[in-house]
């Protein structure tokens, strides 16, 4: 009788198995509108689900299609804004809506000569209105910060000349908004201590920093616990500076040996590379800063008259699309049109059009009339911004906001005449 029941119990079960049907997996689309706090639309922003997203366009608009239904995380993330996450409900071949505002992230770092026995580290909470000095000498070398990389408000990059006296290559880091520095210059392998005249970092991981004494390209690529060499081009003299857009695609810009102007490219994050000479720049003339905007479009600047170049096709012609008299030292661009170029005599010129018209300015003549601007950096609005200037001997300087995309500038209330080398927002060109 107990192996009838069981007998009846496996049919009852194989029926009952059976007649089971697993849900079926759905989709739906997820809309809606992203823009900043003040209500301005966001273009690019990416709207993130796994490891997929889409962008959106110049109305700040986007459609998701084929989200799985049901309550999903999505997160929406800008360069230079706080990433939030919403919680959305997609309806099986329906539409939800998720309209996002995001704030803009207003932190800032400028670095530059050493003073009172370290180098010059100053920190803004408050877009350049105000900054204040962080490290000390146990953390911070005695020597020039040449140049500064803010990935987010709480990570940041800084390098500078090499540090003699510990015989170190000079790369700091901070992770915990500016209150620690660390040297990672130890970390370089396979070469003695080098001077590094700029730095460019994708995210938290993933940086590169270019040599002003020798031709060397450094990368790393877990958060700078190791660096190594990604290029010894026999091209370049001497590297100033280095720019990109995604982290894949790099351009560095520098001296050749026979003192003409190179732009090297990257398509692939420093695995291989190939070096373009500059013709529309002249022997006498020395690269400063190179720009990448989206399209891509590079913008060069140098001393010597050389003005702002500009190449619409990654860097194998260029052509003039602003003359000047001045040494141009600094680039700075958001967005496709407006770029901001700044040097010797204190001047400094503004486009919204990607230099069909421009403004020239002279915001730091009255205090520094023979000095110099040495580095300009916007946020992602394209309208707040600061400058650095320094005086014609060197060894003062300050620094100045803009609210109006840098047509009028105010000083900035700093606890000294500290001379800045480099200026970055979270979020800008650097």
């Amino acid at each position: 009788m107990k192996a009838i029941y069981r007998i009846a119990a496996i049919f009852a079960g194989c029926i009952s198995i059976n007649a089971c049907h697993l849900p079926t997996a759905g989709s739906g689309t997820l809309s809606g509108v992203v823009t900043d706090a003040s209500g301005l639309p966001l273009e690019g922003a990416s709207v993130v689900y796994g490891d997929s997203a889409v962008y959106t366009a110049s109305t700040g608009a986007y459609i998701y299609e084929g989200l799985p239904d049901g309550l999903q995380g999505v997160w929406f993330r800008m360069d230079g804004y706080y990433s939030i996450m919403r919680q959305v409900g997609i309806p099986d071949g329906g539409t939800a809506t998720c309209d996002v505002s995001l704030e803009i992230i207003t932190a800032g770092w400028a670095a530059g000569a050493e003073d009172s026995g370290y180098g010059t580290i100053l920190h803004s909470r408050d877009a350049g209105k105000s900054w204040v000095r962080q490290g000390t000498p146990a953390m911070i070398p005695g020597v020039r910060l040449t140049d500064v990389c803010a990935v987010d408000d709480m990570t940041c990059w800084i390098v500078g000349d090499a540090d003699t006296a510990r015989k170190q290559t000079v790369i700091l880091k901070t992770e915990d908004g500016g209150s620690g520095w660390t040297n990672q210059g130890g970390s370089v392998s396979g070469l003695r201590p080098v001077m590094l005249s700029a730095v460019w970092a994708f995210d938290k991981d993933t940086a590169w920093a270019v040599c002003s004494d020798t031709c060397v390209v450094l990368k790393t690529e877990n958060g700078g616990s190791s660096w190594r060499i990604c290029r010894e081009s026999p091209a370049v003299l001497s590297y100033s500076a280095v720019t990109s857009l995604n982290g894949r695609e790099l351009w560095c810009c520098g001296t050749a040996a026979d003192g003409g102007t190179v732009v090297e490219y990257s398509p692939d994050g420093g695995d291989t590379w190939s070096s373009m000479t500059v013709s529309a720049a002249y022997q006498s003339q020395a690269p400063a800063d190179i720009c990448a905007v989206p399209g891509p479009v590079l913008y060069l600047t140098g001393t010597g008259m050389m003005g702002v170049l500009a190449s619409h096709d990654g860097g194998l012609s260029w052509t003039p699309v602003l003359n000047s008299d001045a040494d141009l030292l600094t680039l700075e661009a958001c967005g496709t049109d407006a770029v901001w170029a700044a040097g010797s005599g204190g001047r400094l010129y503004v486009t919204n059009d990607a230099f069909a018209t421009r403004q020239e300015l002279y915001p730091v003549s009255e205090n520094y009339s023979g000095g110099r601007i040495s580095s300009v950096s916007f946020l992602r609005d394209a309208v707040t911004g600061a400058l650095s200037a320094i005086s014609g001997t060197g060894a003062t300087g300050a620094v100045y906001y803009t609210e109006d995309g840098g047509l009028t500038w105010s000083a900035s209330s700093v606890p000294f005449e500290f001379s800045i080398e480099s200026i970055d927002f979270v979020g800008g060109s650097n």
